[in-house]
């Protein structure tokens, strides 16, 4: 039998009562995990994921916010949409579960699948014995092959493989859901951007059809009063862009929280690095102006705090340049103080043509880089260093 999604919303609270029990229920429960840096794709994907594979099963399904729950406030375009979906379909942001809200390691009796990722995080590896299927958009690593579902598909948001998967089941308030993180992905399907593939762009398509648009309602970036009922596509994205780029004011660290991702990469000598990236939506120039040294302060802090032997910090925005906006991308490099090879790994990064790195500065603690390679984001540049430290002999 069918269920609606509003019905489907009306389960979350009581469902994730379960995993918060004293007690272990004794029947098997199905959880669908999103990807760390928990952006909007992976929020999404991970409620709207869940929602298709109630429909195969009478067991509990469950969306897992890959984030502490204090971590939303991080988050505005995030906080944004999921109340005003959850609201609108009688549930609320309390009805979600948050990573921090339950310890997975006692649970023995989970069908995990994993959304907007591949492998699970080098501190969730623990649940990769029960990795039962994967939908994702980013490089196949090659981990979790006895799922038995991996469906790894190259697009610009994976909310447009579960938009696919879903078919008629999308009502106008999931379009409204699902369409917001391929708009986001894809910087609002602009070629220039050169992310959305012919699948986005179908989807897009067929979920605006769906969505019940307010007339002329001009798009808002006050938190207060912005309710999504926006005009038409573009007026949705014009509102969730402006929140997500409500970064300035983070302090350092909180910025290199906000959107981070950390794996363990082992070399050509089996020594395991623990990388970590950030991801941040405010120009390096614009950042350096404000925070100053702070910022290799807030670094150092956070390779400590993460035990990591590699940071790297993506910084993207538009940046006014002969009285013209260009969007760039930068990059900051830093290494634990027990890693004494930090400079052969730089000279190695600077040849990644991927990045296209121009060196603007190099510090005590850090170097500093343009990034000419303006279209290589995280899902790309992982990858890439990932192969870098898999090939270091020293």
């Amino acid at each position: 039998m069918t269920v609606a999604f509003r019905s489907f919303v009306r389960t979350l609270a009581a469902n994730s009562a379960l995993l918060r029990a004293a007690t272990p229920p004794p029947s098997r429960l199905t959880l669908v995990l999103g990807n760390e840096s928990a952006d909007l794709d992976s929020m999404v994907s991970s409620i709207a994921l869940a929602y298709a594979l109630s429909q195969e099963t009478s067991s509990p399904v469950i969306p897992v916010i890959n984030t502490p729950r204090a971590d939303l406030v991080l988050r505005p375009e995030c906080s944004l949409l999921l109340s005003h979906t959850l609201e609108a379909t009688g549930g609320s942001l309390s009805s979600l579960t948050f990573i921090d809200d339950v310890d997975l390691a006692r649970h023995t009796a989970l069908d995990i699948w994993l959304v907007d990722h591949n492998a699970p995080a080098s501190r969730q590896s623990f649940l990769e014995p029960h990795v039962r299927g994967i939908v994702d958009h980013h490089v196949d690593e090659g981990r979790c092959l006895n799922a038995a579902e991996r469906q790894i598909e190259v697009v610009a948001s994976c909310a447009t493989l579960i938009a696919q998967r879903l078919g008629p089941l999308v009502d106008p308030v999931l379009a409204k859901l699902l369409i917001a993180p391929i708009l986001v992905d894809s910087s609002n399907l602009n070629p220039a951007a050169r992310r959305a593939t012919p699948s986005d762009i179908a989807c897009v398509q067929w979920l605006s059809s769906l969505v019940q648009w307010t007339p002329h309602k001009q798009p808002s970036t006050d938190l207060a009063t912005a309710a999504l009922d926006a005009s038409s596509p573009d007026d949705l994205y014009a509102t969730l862009d402006s929140l997500k780029g409500m970064v300035s004011h983070l302090s350092p660290y909180d910025l290199l929280r906000k959107d981070y991702k950390q794996w363990q990469v082992a070399d050509a000598k089996g020594k395991p690095w623990a990388l970590g990236i950030s991801s941040i939506s405010f120009p390096l120039k614009k950042w350096m102006k404000r925070d100053g040294p702070l910022i290799e302060q807030a670094i150092g802090h956070w390779i400590a705090k993460q035990n990591l032997d590699m940071a790297l910090v993506m910084t993207h925005g538009k940046t006014k340049e002969n009285g013209i906006k260009v969007y760039g991308r930068q990059l900051i490099v830093a290494f634990s103080p027990d890693i004494k090879t930090g400079q052969m790994v730089v000279d190695r990064l600077a040849n990644v043509d991927i990045l296209g790195l121009q060196l603007l500065e190099k510090t005590s603690g850090a170097w500093w880089f343009t990034q000419s390679r303006s279209e290589s984001s995280r899902k790309q540049v992982f990858p890439a260093i990932k192969h870098l430290l898999e090939r270091l002999d020293f």
